[in-house]
């Protein structure tokens, strides 16, 4: 592959039921079919030695709907690969989909694997994936992808789309990866955070990890050296067993089945990090747009109000909480409910190509 270079993948089209406009608790149904594409792009310009592609789904619309005007850049959270925004659950049971969803609601959604999970490259050197680094080399696959999308020469069928703006998304470690990807590369016009505390896990530190607490600059200095003397492997797979934490509410055995077909290793250097407290307080503290952070009244973390309160550095910050869902909110009986939500302020994009 040349530098740079997105090559494609599979592809495959789903016909998606979704309400075609948000009215409070109330919908009208349509169907509009989506179109998924993989895509391998080449990042060894910005990786580390032997990390030398990652692998992307895109979801667009399928042609002829009208005003796709922006892009959702969805990042998995830890132990999750990019198949976690697209869980592969039975049609009569629901969509489990939030990239379909967003698809069908007339957005461009694009799912990353990290580099070091799922199917992207593995590093020589694993330790080496601190945030800083992934989120580096998110920015620069990101770059590739907006590029390709606004001169359409990427996805088939889908116009050159040159007023394209994004939204950053992530998931728990993934809200944090894009926080610092926001920071170093300004890539987003507005962020939505799913399930983010900023202020770590404190009650899961041991005595020496405590000491690092609001101390970024040191943490970084020693995350690494931190990690491993914790554990030898820098990309460990979760043993099986940590569901009830992260969904909290019943699910249906085959959204059981698809989250567990979503998983994959952790970054542990940048997942261990996330854990303490304060971590991340320069980059949150260089956050000048508009950010929606949702969290479930059964989630992990601090509470939702307290995390807001962070986000100084915007004037518009707009916080959730969804009933019945623990941490994973995408299979939570209420997810469609979370994802209107952010649909509609999502919306203000079409309205106002710069409403912020």
């Amino acid at each position: 592959m040349q530098r740079g270079e997105i090559r494609p993948g599979r592809s495959s089209a789903t016909l998606v039921r979704h309400p075609a406009q948000w009215k409070g608790d109330g919908a009208v149904m349509s169907s509009v079919q989506t179109v998924r594409t993989s895509f391998v792009i080449d990042v060894g310009v910005v990786a580390p030695e032997g990390g030398h592609q990652v692998v992307v789904d895109v979801f667009a619309p399928s042609a002829g709907v009208e005003d796709v005007s922006v892009l959702w850049w969805l990042q998995p959270g830890g132990g999750m690969s990019r198949r976690y925004w697209d869980l592969d659950v039975p049609a009569d049971v629901g969509n489990y989909s939030f990239a379909r969803y967003l698809a069908s609601r007339g957005f461009v959604a694009v799912a990353i694997d990290h580099l070091g999970v799922g199917e992207s490259s593995r590093p020589a050197d694993g330790f080496s994936l601190t945030s800083e680094v992934v989120a580096d080399v998110n920015a620069y696959a990101f770059d590739q992808v907006i590029a390709g999308l606004r001169s359409g020469t990427l996805v088939d069928d889908l116009p050159p789309l040159p007023g394209l703006v994004s939204i950053g998304c992530g998931h728990s470690a993934g809200a944090s990866l894009t926080i610092y990807q926001q920071a170093r590369h300004r890539s987003h016009q507005a962020l939505c955070l799913f399930g983010y505390g900023g202020r770590g896990l404190p009650s899961y530190l041991d005595p020496e990890l405590v000491r690092y607490a609001n101390d970024p600059e040191a943490l970084r200095r020693d995350i690494v050296d931190l990690v491993r003397a914790r554990n030898p492997d820098p990309l460990p797979t979760l043993p099986r067993g940590n569901s009830e934490l992260l969904v909290a509410v019943p699910i249906a055995e085959s959204v059981h089945e698809a989250l567990v077909a979503a998983r994959t290793n952790l970054l542990a250097v940048a997942g261990f990090s996330t854990m303490i407290p304060g971590n991340a307080a320069p980059e949150i503290a260089m956050i000048d747009v508009p950010v929606f952070i949702g969290h479930g009244d059964k989630d992990i973390g601090a509470p939702l109000h307290e995390v807001g309160s962070d986000f100084s550095g915007s004037d518009d910050v707009t916080l959730y909480r969804l009933a019945e869902s623990g941490h994973n909110h995408n299979v939570s009986p209420n997810r469609e409910r979370l994802w209107g939500r952010v649909v509609a302020w999502a919306d203000a994009f079409r309205c106002d190509r710069k409403p912020w």
